[in-house]
């Protein structure tokens, strides 16, 4: 299965942990290249017409919900120096956004807080699923794990609950509560191109039920109640249902988005009513990159100069700040010189 978009997103979150150990890899289109868009369907979600190219721009793996009566749409904010979970207002004709505000987790913004996913609980609130990465500091030893989920009264201001699941090599979290009240979570794999299922009774605290091949996912209902998965993969945005609570899924088809552009990703759907429905996803900006320290808060972290522990210094030819360690004591013009000393030769 062929997961162009998908896997073009994994090479932007890979190259940060490639530059922190000093390979050179070209940049990535990172979400200040993403675009939102979104599309309609009037038929229950079996297909999407595009309606809107550019809902909102520098905005990447959009999230919609219906709290208080409202239409927000939550996106990881693609500015360079404000990288965070943010939420604006979506119009009523869903293509365009107003606003666009931070979120704080336990009053703080938290700039590697990414991945948003939400759903209204039981007793009113908003409760967002979130994924806790190294974006604003370089990647130098095993990426997180480990996946959270926070409470709101206003949709601004979250509650941290805690860890609900922990995924390695683990991105982008969807939840669906199922119709007996119980909750399915996905998590994709992206190393792996492989989603995991795990369900909860509680919304909180999840174990694992099975897996499928796919790329970024997005859980909801079917009209008849089925649990349905939605992913990108070279047909575009396909869907699958499955007849178990998401330990089984059906056969996939083509694509059920019609007018977007090819490797559109990341998929999210409200339900406005029993047929009516709106997808918003993003699309990478032909031709834009983003360098590998853009987020960073440090932007010289990844200079090999940058004082890192064990840090070599020096100049070129020996490499941007990379010199060999002193063997000897020799003087002079290189290549016997500027402290390195060839071995010394055995007279027998």
């Amino acid at each position: 299965m062929k997961l162009s978009g998908f896997t073009n997103i994994l090479a932007f979150g890979l190259s940060l942990t490639t530059f922190a150990s000093a390979q050179v890899v070209p940049n990535r289109a990172g979400p200040n290249c993403h675009i939102v868009q979104s599309a309609n369907s009037s038929d229950g979600g079996q297909s999407y017409q595009q309606i809107s190219e550019e809902v909102i721009t520098s905005a990447s793996v959009p999230e919609a919900v219906i709290f208080n009566g409202e239409k927000l749409l939550y996106f990881v904010n693609g500015d360079f120096d404000s990288h965070s979970i943010h939420v604006s207002t979506l119009s009523n004709d869903s293509r365009s956004v107003s606003n666009k505000l931070p979120i704080k987790l336990n009053g703080e913004i938290i700039g590697d807080a990414v991945d948003p996913d939400l759903i209204v609980t039981t007793d009113g609130r908003l409760r967002i699923y979130y994924y806790v990465g190294m974006f604003t500091r370089p990647v130098t030893e095993n990426k997180p794990a480990d996946f959270f989920s926070a409470v709101s009264d206003d949709g601004i201001n979250f509650e941290v609950e805690g860890v609900i699941a922990t995924v390695e090599g683990g991105t982008d979290p969807t939840v669906v509560r199922r119709q007996d009240g119980t909750y399915l979570l996905a998590i994709p794999q992206a190393e792996r191109m492989n989603i995991e299922i795990l369900e909860s009774a509680d919304g909180i605290s999840f174990r694992k039920i099975g897996s499928l091949e796919g790329g970024i996912p997005e859980l909801t209902l079917s009209e008849s109640g089925n649990v349905e998965i939605l992913f990108q993969d070279s047909e575009g945005i396909v869907k699958l249902t499955s007849q178990d609570g998401g330990r089984t899924w059906g056969n996939q088809g083509s694509s059920i988005l019609k007018g977007a552009s090819a490797g559109v990703a990341s998929p999210s759907v409200i339900r406005l009513d029993e047929q009516n429905r709106t997808m918003f996803y993003f699309r990478a900006r032909e031709g834009c990159t983003t360098a590998p320290n853009a987020y960073l808060t440090d932007k010289n972290a990844l200079l090999p100069n940058a004082g890192h522990k064990g840090q070599a210094q020096g100049a070129p030819p020996l490499g941007d700040g990379v010199s060999p360690t002193p063997q000897g004591n020799a003087e002079g013009p290189p290549p016997l010189g500027d402290g390195v000393a060839p071995p010394q030769k055995s007279n027998n």
